[in-house]
């Protein structure tokens, strides 16, 4: 194992810690390409560098045999390049260099140090890998450089601001150089992204992501990176997981420990419902990112997927005295709690503007509670969650008025959706269930039937557990429990359905909407608890 901190910016220039960053970045995917070695991500490194702490405690920290320190240099057209290996165990440095090179040099370093440090530690490269770890991505300075800067952005997550920026810095990258491809992949990747976090409404980007690819393919037809610009378009517009896991499964073993990719495979499997396998690769990614929130949190999900729960609940602790305001990181702590303990005050604590702490609320009686909204940012925050819940607490009036700023302002923009082509096919039908949810609640069954019947017209291939719970959510709401129930549990533990520590915790309020099921009543019973 070998665990990279983060290279020093030596240039006059401050702005070039970007330029720093990015040999930095480019030295650890060629080094995560060699199978023999355990690379520790970026992200769990640049926080292991706020730590200071000395190689010996890195090494012990990270379970790694080699730290590998160094720094960048750049004035005019002149780069150097210093780095040291050293023996995490001893302290003692077993290997150092200096590359003072033209600026075009760049690549031909990144490869060498990585050829290098194999050739420390006694690994064997075939010939295939040494000339992939030779590839130059491109002759383009300037477009190598926006590159560098959109991987910069990359790195810290803002949403669809975040892909926004990453547009407007590898559009002019690739029309600086059509040939660059690991641009054109983060470019379509970006486009997707932007659809994905529903910030595409007239579903342009989505357009840009499938010409992208398409061109990918087209002009790269057997590069691993093509396989996964694939996966990624399956996984961000299609929502296809079971398509992306097979591209992205394709070049797993040519790239072990590219984080990135383990991600989106782990993510692929934790929508399909295969949680073991799930849990496997989760296991992975936190041996490669051991000091992120993010990778915790898949570990979290992974471990209650497969009802280990005393682990899932360390590992969120663990995780929370690492993150404490992480805001995935306390809903994770959250629902491990109330997963094994039933521990509702906990999700009162950590996760008070979630859906789970309308439950909590509505389970304690306190209603005056749900009629305020949960994020002032945003009123629209979970309404169709909150009307229902007042509505079974009696609460009409203040139902009502939750509802209507929703139906003005949010239900409008669904429909002009539907009317349109935009939508995959995937989000057509969600969109059709979350309607019906919205219709049966404000008291129209027609309505309400006909987007059902719509959805169900064209199911989609993924996400089914959350598919059929806002069907589910729409049946109940017309009463009719038994259907309601059924379409839930084949789903129960999986992402996107409920858990049986769920049940347990907010069994006043499923007893509410499924209790006139047997078919509910007779689940919860092999549970240990009688419904109501």
């Amino acid at each position: 194992g070998i665990a990279v901190l983060p290279f020093d910016n030596l240039s006059p220039d401050p702005d070039n810690a970007f330029f720093a960053g990015g040999v930095y970045e480019e030295v650890l995917t060629k080094l995560s390409r060699i199978g023999e070695l355990r690379v520790i991500s970026r992200t769990s490194m640049e926080r292991i560098a706020e730590d200071k702490l000395e190689v010996g405690e890195i090494g012990a920290r990270l379970g790694v045999s080699h730290v590998l320190e160094g720094s960048v240099r750049k004035a005019g057209d002149q780069i150097r390049v210093t780095v040291q290996l050293i023996e995490a165990a001893s302290d003692n440095h077993v290997w150092a260099e200096n590359y003072d090179r033209k600026l075009d040099d760049v690549f031909a370093i990144q490869s060498e140090i990585a050829i290098a440090i194999a050739d420390q530690l006694k690994l064997t490269l075939s010939p295939e890998l040494q000339a992939n770890l030779s590839e130059r991505p491109t002759q383009n300075q300037a477009a190598y450089a926006l590159y560098l800067r959109a991987l910069d952005e990359r790195g810290t997550w803002r949403g669809s601001d975040g892909f926004k920026a990453m547009i407007d810095l590898l559009e002019p990258a690739v029309a600086a150089d059509p040939d660059f491809l690991q641009a054109q992949v983060l470019l379509a990747d970006a486009y997707g992204r932007m659809n994905w976090t529903g910030s595409d409404p007239d579903g342009s980007h989505a357009d840009k992501a499938r010409q992208a690819v398409a061109q990918i393919l087209e002009r790269w037809p057997d590069h691993p990176q093509s396989r996964i610009a694939q996966g990624q378009l399956r996984y961000n517009l299609d929502r296809d997981y079971a398509g992306a896991l097979t591209h992205f499964e394709a070049v797993r073993a040519q790239l072990p420990n590219d984080i990135e990719l383990l991600r989106s495979i782990a993510g692929s499997l934790k929508w399909l419902g295969r949680n073991e396998a799930f849990l496997e690769l989760a296991r992975r990614v936190v041996e490669l990112d051991p000091e992120s929130a993010l990778a915790s949190g898949e570990l979290t999900l992974a471990l209650l997927a497969n009802e280990r729960l005393d682990e899932a609940v360390t590992t969120a602790e663990r995780s929370y005295a690492r993150f404490p305001q992480d805001q995935v990181t306390r809903r994770n702590l959250a629902w491990a709690k109330v997963q094994r303990d039933g521990d509702i005050e906990a999700v009162l604590q950590l996760t008070p503007d979630s859906r789970e702490a309308m439950l909590a609320h509505f389970v304690k009686g306190d209603f005056d509670a749900l009629q305020r909204p949960r994020d002032p940012r945003n009123p629209n925050h979970h309404s169709q969650t909150r009307a229902e819940l007042l509505k079974l607490a009696g609460k009409q009036a203040a139902a009502q008025a939750v509802l209507e700023p929703y139906t003005q302002h949010v239900v409008p923009g669904l429909l002009a959706q539907l009317s349109g082509t935009s939508l995959t096919s995937q989000q057509r039908a969600l969109t059709h269930a979350n309607v019906a949810g919205w219709a049966a609640l404000v008291g129209k069954p027609e309505q309400a039937r006909e987007h059902l019947t719509q959805a169900l017209a064209a199911p989609p291939t993924s996400d089914m557990a959350f598919f059929y719970s806002l069907l589910s959510i729409a049946e109940r709401r017309l009463g009719n429990a038994d259907a309601a129930w059924l379409l839930v549990e084949p789903y129960i533990g999986q992402t996107g359905s409920y858990g049986h520590g769920e049940l347990r915790a907010f069994k006043p309020f499923y007893d509410k909407v499924y209790g006139e099921s047997p078919s509910y009543r007779a689940y919860v019973a092999k549970l240990g608890v009688q419904a109501k």
